[in-house]
C-alpha cells in the first residue's frame, strides 16, 4: 500500500470512529433505544428487494450509506437542518472514495489531498473538532507531497453526447412531467411496495484522465467501484443513464459514443447483473423477487422509457390491487401518472405495453378484450404485494 491510499485509509478510519456516535445522537430522537441505526439499513435493504447482510456500526460504508439515503418514512433526517445538504453530498464523494479504497484502488496524492478534506470538512460539521484535527494534519502530509511534483495537464473534453435510440440518455421529463402525488390513495389502503425514487448526487471525484486510461488497472477498479456505488443507490438503472452519471463523475459534461462503449464494458466488468433490456442491477438484488416501484421526486430525471419494466408492472399490479380490474388505457394513464407523466406519447406507450407483456407473461396480470386484471394467483400472494411501504 503507497503512502497514499494509507493516508485514504486513515482518513476513512478516523471518519468511522466519529460518524458512529453522531449517527446515534441524530436518530435517538426517531428511533428511541431499542432500535439501533443498523436496524434501518436492514428495513431499507428488505424494501429494496436485496438479500440480508450483517453490518457493522464501526464500518464506515453502512456509516456513510445512512447519512445520504432516504430513510423512509423518517426522510432525510441528517439534511432535516441543513439547507445546503452537506451530509448528503460530501457523503456521497466518499462513498466513492471508500469504495474505490475497498478495490484496491491507486489514489494520486491530489486524490488523496481531496479525500483528507472532505474528511476534514464532515468532521468539523459534526463537531468532532479533535479528529478533524488529525484529518488537517493528514492533508498537511499530502500537500508536502504535492508540491515537489510537477502539475499535469488536464486533457481537453472534446466529448459529444451519445444518443441512445434517438433521445439523450439524460433528455429532461416530459414538459408535462410532475412528482407523483403522494397523497393520491388513502395510506390505510395502499398494499405496494411503493417508496420514493432517490436519484444520485451527482459529486464529481475524479477527471476524465482516469476514463482516458481505460482500460487500465488502476482507472478500471475507480471506474468499477463507481458503477457499483451508483447501482447499489439507483438501481435497476438504464445503462445509458449509468453511462452518463459515471461520465459527469469523472468530470465530463458531455459523453460520446466511444467513451460510452469504454464505460459500458466496465458496467459489464463489474459486480452489478445486467438485464436483457439493459437495466443494471446490484448483485445482491434478485430481480424475479423484486416488488418494489418508486415513485417520481423532485431531482428525479429518469426518462420514463429508461424505468425498468419489472418496476412499471409492479406499479400497474398495485394498482389493480387496490382499484380492481380496468380498461388497459386508464390502467397507463394511471401508471403514467405514478411516475409524474401526464402525456402518452407513442415512446411511452411502447414501453409500457412491453411491461404490462412482461407481467402477463410472468402471471401477475390477465389481458383480455382491452381490459386487464390481476392474476388469480396474485390476489392471494399476500407476499407480493403486504410488505410495508
Amino acid at each position: 500500500m503507497s503512502s497514499n491510499e494509507a493516508i485514504v485509509q486513515s482518513a476513512l478510519q478516523l471518519l468511522a470512529k466519529s460518524l458512529d456516535p453522531y449517527i446515534e445522537k441524530e436518530l435517538l430522537p426517531h428511533l428511541g433505544t431499542e432500535l439501533h441505526w443498523t436496524d434501518v439499513l436492514h428495513q431499507l435493504d428488505k424494501i429494496k428487494g436485496k438479500s440480508p447482510k450483517v453490518y457493522s456500526h464501526t464500518d464506515v460504508q453502512p456509516q456513510l450509506r445512512i447519512v445520504t439515503e432516504r430513510l423512509g418514512a423518517l426522510g432525510y433526517p441528517f439534511s432535516a437542518n441543513d439547507p445546503q445538504r452537506l451530509m448528503s453530498i460530501y457523503g456521497n464523494e466518499l462513498r466513492l472514495i471508500r469504495n474505490r479504497w475497498a478495490h484496491g484502488d491507486t489514489f494520486s496524492a491530489m486524490e488523496a489531498m481531496r479525500a483528507t478534506d472532505t474528511v476534514f470538512i464532515v468532521l468539523t460539521y459534526i463537531g468532532d473538532s479533535e479528529a478533524a484535527a488529525a484529518a488537517a494534519d493528514l492533508r498537511g502530509t499530502v500537500i508536502k507531497e504535492l508540491v515537489t511534483q510537477p502539475v499535469a495537464e488536464t486533457p481537453a473534453d472534446d466529448d459529444e453526447p451519445v444518443e441512445v435510440d434517438g433521445t439523450s440518455a439524460f433528455e429532461k421529463p416530459e414538459p408535462d412531467a410532475e412528482p407523483a402525488d403522494e397523497h393520491e390513495a388513502p395510506s390505510e389502503r395502499f398494499t405496494g411496495v411503493r417508496t420514493t425514487f432517490e436519484p444520485w448526487d451527482i459529486v464529481v471525484t475524479g477527471n476524465v484522465e482516469t476514463l482516458d486510461n481505460l482500460p487500465k488497472k488502476t482507472a478500471k477498479e475507480s471506474v468499477r467501484a463507481t458503477i457499483e456505488e451508483i447501482v447499489d443507490l439507483e438501481g435497476p438503472i438504464h445503462r445509458d443513464r449509468l453511462t452518463k452519471l459515471v461520465g459527469y463523475t469523472y468530470g465530463l459534461g458531455k459523453v460520446h459514443e466511444a467513451r460510452a462503449k469504454k464505460i459500458v464494458s466496465q458496467i459489464n466488468g463489474s459486480a452489478c447483473v445486467t438485464d436483457k433490456e439493459k437495466f443494471v442491477w446490484p448483485a445482491d438484488t434478485d430481480p424475479s423477487e423484486w416488488k418494489i416501484y418508486r415513485t417520481s421526486s423532485i431531482g428525479d430525471t429518469r426518462v420514463f422509457t429508461q424505468i425498468s419494466p419489472l418496476e412499471i408492472a409492479n406499479a400497474a399490479v398495485d394498482i389493480l390491487k387496490r382499484n380492481g380490474a380496468m380498461p388497459a388505457n386508464e390502467l397507463r394513464r394511471l401508471v403514467l401518472k405514478t411516475f409524474g407523466r401526464i402525456k402518452a406519447t407513442k415512446g411511452l406507450s411502447a414501453h409500457f405495453e412491453n411491461a404490462i407483456e412482461g407481467a402477463e407473461a410472468r402471471g401477475l396480470v390477465v389481458v383480455s378484450s382491452g381490459a386487464v386484471s390481476l392474476a388469480e394467483s396474485v390476489g392471494s400472494d399476500k407476499q407480493l404485494l403486504d410488505s410495508p411501504a
